[in-house]
């Protein structure tokens, strides 16, 4: 079968394996892999080509994942997270606890590594902020849902754009400089959404305040892989304590020693979590090597590259990838793997992969539901708070980097 066919159909069974069968997003992505490689004509050399991509997700991912998952367990158990977002609202101002909420969000989905878990361990903290504004909540959480994906899309080291990065050849620094710009627009854009986005606001009952945890000990777990990132980053001297694998498991390291005795369950439960995660992407890792082998990309510009101007094919394809199976780090794997070679200046291409897997996030995308079972939404709602917020912010990204692009020229 031709490769663009193929890849139609197993896309589209990955869609139907997750979400209407319930098969984890893993085994999905391997069966999707094996299908597709079979549908191409791909002999013996299938499984080995399979096995190849999990392993260079695993050893591209495992350490930074495995460590992030460390840093959040810690922020949630020493309960760091609070005094994080107490912060953050003594920062922007008592009133404006809906920024602060997502302003946490965004800083704690980059050493969680995933937007899901940083908006778990925020979910009750963030609820119960509502209560400076009237006893609200339901736009609080949404703040944090949002914000979280606006960092963890655009802002390096998360695992999308080390990912992007590494596949595409671009340096992380470049990425940093138009990413992390782009990344506060988008924060205002998203503020002033919320402000305006009608919901039916849940009330909640005033919290029972405690004392917070020190300062110091709350914010270094996050602080410290963040600023080794920086340095690395202007440092080429400093370039190893700046690489993510070494700057989050410095992180996750001293989480530990701030532990104590909790250390061990909490490495425990890091552990499970972290496996859930790396699994799944290590199935994207396959799915995406498979697609790169059989040679659809070639195929695929040549078929529609006289349809569509260069800087949006990746675009579409990244959006279609979203889609179908909801998981922006497997949308960027997959795409990454698919446009490898693509004749496009590199963080242009990179940019592009990065607005698509913003878009139509909805019925497929397993955090579509968390946000909508969390904040007792109904469909419309949700719809409108998440997946179109979300796809307004993947068009702004790209129209972005359209814009850069022009300049130049």
């Amino acid at each position: 079968m031709d490769p663009i066919p193929a890849f139609l159909v197993a896309i589209l069974l990955v869609g139907v394996m997750t979400a209407r069968i319930g098969l984890s997003p893993f085994l999905s992505l391997v069966v999707s892999a094996l299908v597709f490689g079979v549908l191409v004509g791909m002999g013996s050399e299938l499984t080995g080509t399979v096995s190849t991509g999990l392993a260079r997700i695993f050893s591209a991912l495992a350490i930074i994942v495995f460590s992030g998952s460390v840093i959040a367990e810690q922020l949630r158990r020493s309960r760091a997270v609070e005094r994080i977002v107490a912060d953050l609202l003594l920062l922007v101002g008592q009133k404006r606890g809906l920024f602060a909420s997502g302003l946490s969000g965004y800083l704690v989905a980059l050493p969680a590594m995933c937007p899901l878990t940083s908006y778990l361990i925020l979910e009750q903290v963030v609820r119960e902020m509502g209560r400076t504004e009237g006893g609200s909540a339901r736009r609080y959480l949404y703040s944090a849902a949002l914000f979280s994906l606006i960092s963890f899309n655009l802002v390096y080291p998360s695992p999308v754009m080390v990912i992007l990065t590494g596949s595409l050849g671009v340096d992380p620094l470049e990425s940093v400089k138009f990413g992390l710009p782009l990344s506060l627009l988008l924060l205002v854009f998203a503020f002033l959404y919320l402000n305006r986005f009608s919901v039916v606001e849940e009330t909640v009952a005033p919290a029972q305040t405690a004392p917070l945890p020190p300062r110091l000990l709350s914010w270094a777990p996050l602080a410290l892989p963040l600023a080794l990132i920086v340095v690395g980053l202007f440092s080429s001297d400093l370039w190893f304590f700046g690489s993510p694998d070494v700057a989050l498991l410095a992180g996750a390291l001293l989480s530990v020693a701030v532990a104590k005795k909790e250390a061990a369950e909490m490495i425990r439960a890091a552990t499970r979590r972290a496996g859930v995660i790396i699994f799944d992407l290590c199935g994207a890792g396959a799915f995406g090597y498979v697609i790169a082998e059989s040679g659809l990309g070639p195929d695929l510009y040549a078929g529609l590259g006289q349809l569509v101007p260069a800087v949006v094919l990746p675009f579409l394809v990244a959006s279609l990838i979203q889609l179908a199976q909801g998981s922006r780090v497997v949308t960027v794997v997959i795409a990454a793997e698919m446009m490898s070679g693509y004749p496009l200046e590199p963080v242009t291409l990179l940019f592009s992969i990065a607005a698509g897997a913003y878009l139509f996030s909805s019925f497929s995308d397993p955090y579509f539901w968390l946000v909508k079972d969390t904040t007792g939404s109904g469909l419309k709602e949700a719809l409108i708070g998440y997946t179109l917020s979300l796809t307004i912010c993947g068009l702004l990204v790209f129209l972005a980097t359209i814009l850069r692009l022009l300049l130049l020229v």
